[in-house]
């Protein structure tokens, strides 16, 4: 569990600096609420795998996988690595880590 949470922390983490990022650089409101949003899911997924495991692997797990499935979109839209090529191997890498722990609880 130990690694499932480390890996949550950080995933918020780079959704959230991204998110301000692509603000910053490009103005894009929509990358600002996409990067606030998917932070804040992966802090309630770290909370709620400290008391239920089940439930904080599950959102933790639905929300990398989404936000794969937004950032594979954008990759196949754009055809640009940064930002959408990395955060889809990311979210796909912590999809897997997440659908593997929950596995294991």
């Amino acid at each position: 569990m130990v690694t499932a949470q480390i890996t949550l922390l950080i995933y918020g983490v780079l959704l959230l600096v991204g998110g301000v990022i692509g603000y910053a650089k490009a103005k894009s409101p929509k990358s600002l609420m996409g990067g606030l949003v998917g932070s804040l899911l992966s802090g309630v997924s770290y909370w709620l795998l400290r008391s239920d495991p089940r439930w904080g692997l599950g959102l933790g797990l639905a929300t990398a996988v989404l936000l794969a499935i937004v950032f594979g979109i954008r990759y196949r839209k754009t055809q640009s690595f940064i930002p959408a090529g990395l955060l889809l191997i990311l979210s796909i890498g912590v999809a897997a880590l997440l659908g593997f722990s929950f596995r294991l609880a």
